[in-house]
């Protein structure tokens, strides 16, 4: 992103709460969480690649008696996005979506996939258009990737035909998915690096595949709820023609119980019976779970090993570091956030394979002491479209300054080599949190970048989910849980190298609110 670009989108989170003022945020404002019930649902999903297994998981998942197909909410959950959508009286539909893309090789070790490189999981958001004004439903939505994996784009056209009766609904819907040249073959194909005798080297272009699928969602008694659905895709030649991918269909299904109990805070119309603090100071402990990878290459152009930094090098993959966050609120809409933690984790390893860092060969069978340290420091600014004695919900940007110091040294030889990546990065994301009852609450935010800034390129992603309790006015503590991933490319000529780091685990934390 250009400094032009953001700049203007600062300005725009920057607008007074009085240019946002009117009808579309009252009606925002006025929403009531308590017409939603939490439940856990179960997963099954094939896996298109060679030797893939059926993967089955479980989660936490918010839902409503009534499908989407049938009400004008602006907050839109179905069918694995989330997202905000506004719905006109002559039933055209318009909004914005978001969802998580885990395609992938995952855990798969079929002897055919051997020697890949990964397919990394992303996030993908799309603008969406719709009509529901004939008993036939049409919506059309393109995803972009967010994390800089691929330059591609999947578009879905769909057709559903909803079905509401008095204790549940049905919804059959088809759907024809373009995924771009791009996408398929970051996916599907086999690059040159990647080709092996039994596995050709493969270009996948643009693909064209339908599928078939249904909802359904049947309230057991007033306060439960069983929901479901099931489906099947008809890949693409493009897809199915790959030396990786050995299925023509995909099935999935899904199955849930969702119980309504009215957890959330009864809404009251203003802040009446919220106390929110001016100022919030945060100390946590951070059980970092990490590993980086870094590449340095040699000055002269010649590419340097991938060094996972843990696996190689013996450096600790997991340490407990002290976090710091502050959160200074301007009035109930606008607030500033600051946040900072620094990660210094050390080795020592006797190498099985020499490896090349920047212009130094380290030995076989050398020992070499490493020592990594990661700072972060989080500035943001956050406008609250809602707040209220209920929920929140922001939007916000700002900056995160990430650097990382890589130091390499050989107990054998005394050769020493150093890799300094730091830029900041500018960001923008959402953040939110539910009032669970009088004292408790839960809270998430997520922030994301991909952009190009003086000589370092790369992306980032931040999520967070936390649960608090407050004990007095001005005492409160909790629990979260922090994910932090970065990838910076370091394009200086005279220095060349990228920095791969993730970083993710438990929290605990004390907050002294003022």
């Amino acid at each position: 992103m250009s400094g032009l670009t953001f700049r203007l989108t600062l300005c725009g989170l920057l607008m007074s709460e009085a240019a946002l003022a009117g009808p579309v945020m009252d009606f925002i404002r006025s929403y009531d969480l308590n017409d939603y019930s939490l439940g856990v649902a179960v997963t099954a999903a094939e896996n298109p690649y060679v030797g893939g297994e059926t993967s089955v998981f479980s989660y936490p998942f918010l839902t409503s008696f009534r499908d989407a197909s049938f009400t004008r909410d602006w907050f839109l959950i179905s069918e694995g996005d989330v997202g905000l959508r506004f719905v006109t009286n002559n039933d055209w539909e318009f909004g914005v979506v978001g969802r998580v893309q885990t395609l992938g090789l995952g855990n798969n070790d079929a002897p055919e996939l051997r020697g890949l490189d990964d397919r990394n999981w992303t996030i993908e958001v799309a603008p969406m258009i719709g009509y529901r004004g004939w008993p036939v439903h049409a919506r059309f939505k393109t995803y972009f990737e967010t994390l800089g994996r691929h330059s591609g784009t999947t578009s879905s056209f769909i057709l559903s035909l909803p079905h509401e009766f008095e204790r549940g609904f049905i919804v059959p819907s088809v759907r024809a998915v373009h995924q771009s040249s791009d996408y398929t073959n970051y996916y599907f194909g086999v690059a040159p690096n990647e080709a092996r005798p039994a596995r050709p080297e493969y270009q996948a272009g643009a693909s064209v595949s339908t599928d078939a699928r249904v909802r359904w969602g049947y309230a057991l008694t007033e306060k439960w709820l069983l929901s479901g659905s099931l489906g099947i895709q008809f890949l693409d030649s493009e897809i199915t023609d790959s030396p990786i991918v050995e299925k023509d269909t995909i099935w999935t299904a899904n199955i849930g119980l969702a119980y309504n109990s009215d957890i959330f805070q009864p809404r009251i119309s203003d802040l009446g019976g919220k106390r929110q603090p001016k100022l919030e100071i945060r100390m946590s402990a951070f059980s970092d779970s990490g590993d980086a990878k870094v590449v340095r290459d040699a000055v002269d152009g010649s590419p340097g090993d991938e060094i996972d930094l843990e696996r190689v090098l013996g450096v600790s993959d997991n340490e407990t570091v002290a976090q710091f966050d502050a959160i200074y609120r301007f009035n109930d809409f606008h607030r500033m956030e600051v946040g900072y933690h620094e990660l210094v984790r050390n080795g020592a390893a006797t190498l099985v394979e020499d490896i090349t860092f920047g212009d130094t060969v380290f030995a076989s069978g050398s020992t070499v002491n490493t020592r990594f340290k990661s700072e972060l420091l989080r500035f943001s600014y956050a406008y609250s479209l809602m707040n209220d004695s209920q929920k929140e919900l922001g939007i916000m940007a700002g900056v995160h300054i990430s650097n990382g110091i890589i130091d390499i040294e050989s107990v054998t030889t005394g050769e020493r080599e150093r890799s300094d990546v730091s830029t900041p990065l500018p960001v923008v994301g959402l953040h939110g949190s539910v009032e669970l009852g009088p004292k408790s609450s839960l809270g998430a935010r997520v922030q994301m970048f991909a952009m190009e800034f003086d000589r370092v390129e790369g992306w980032m992603l931040y999520m967070m989910l936390e649960w608090q309790r407050r004990f007095t006015d001005s005492l409160s503590a909790g629990i979260a849980y922090n994910f932090y991933q970065t990838e910076l490319d370091s394009t200086n000529p005279d220095s060349p190298r990228t920095l791969k780091t993730r970083h993710q685990g438990p929290v605990l934390f004390i907050s002294a609110n003022f």
